[in-house]
């Protein structure tokens, strides 16, 4: 299978600190990968390198056959359609309604609007979402508003989709429903997934390999039976391991 994501010695220095060193590695397609690591790992840079909001300090990143290095700024916010992408903390709009958000990703394409609502409403139904698209963010409990979140990331069907802090704010009913429709999404379109959590019970189950991410240094890759086994004979993963798995 080809590299969705590679990394190659990657630094990232940020207010005169180290948060990303030197890390290497590389997701395949199709791939649900697991980026594991407490709060402020780094976990949420990398993400903001892949998606090409923020540039290395060093080091080469090729996202699904683009060299970032070589693109210019133009051409990557012409490329970012193909990455679908779900915050920490959200980003959908108080002041528009459901659809009206949804519906934000698809206005630069130039489509018209009434093919806009129709692709809005689609993935609201596939999301089990329905009725949903005339209310306002601040009227949706926490669960569904990530949901609404993940509807807008897929609603352009992307290659890759980067989910920050995967399991925050969701029931247990809610992310067997959305683990479901990541698995349809991947089988009917190969789509690649890359998470980020620091709660592993749940991951563990999701992903097919996983990295573990501790003070900016990448400490392991690889399928995730591999984890335990590995840890036991490597002091530091297994420090960073303690209270996750």
């Amino acid at each position: 299978m080809s590299s969705v994501v590679e990394f190659e010695n990657v630094f990232q220095h940020a207010n005169g600190r180290s948060i990303l060193k030197g890390i290497s590695f590389s997701i395949r397609q199709g791939e649900s990968f697991a980026l594991l690591g407490p709060n402020g790992a780094g976990k949420t840079m990398l993400l903001r390198l892949i998606i090409g909001l923020d540039r290395p300090s060093a080091g080469r990143i090729v996202v699904l056959g683009q060299d970032y290095d070589r693109l210019t700024a133009a051409e990557l916010s012409r490329f970012r359609p193909s990455l679908g992408m779900v915050l920490q903390g959200g980003a959908l709009l108080n002041g528009l309604t459901v659809a009206e958000n949804l519906m934000l990703p698809l206005r630069a394409s130039g489509q018209p609007v009434d093919s806009m609502w129709r692709k809005a409403r689609l993935i609201l139904t596939q999301l089990r979402l329905d009725g949903l698209e005339n209310l306002h963010p601040h009227e949706l409990s926490g669960g569904v508003l990530r949901k609404v979140e993940l509807a807008r990331a897929l609603i352009q069907k992307p290659k890759l989709l980067l989910w920050d802090e995967l399991l925050d704010g969701l029931d247990p009913a809610s992310v067997i429903e959305i683990e479901d429709h990541l698995a349809r999404e991947k089988r009917t379109r190969d789509m690649t997934v890359l998470f980020t959590t620091h709660q592993t019970s749940g991951a563990l189950q999701v992903a097919n390999r996983v990295g573990v991410l501790d003070n900016g240094k990448l400490l392991f890759a690889g399928a995730v039976g591999e984890l335990s086994r590995i840890g036991d004979g490597d002091p530091d993963l297994k420090y960073a391991l303690k209270g996750w798995v």
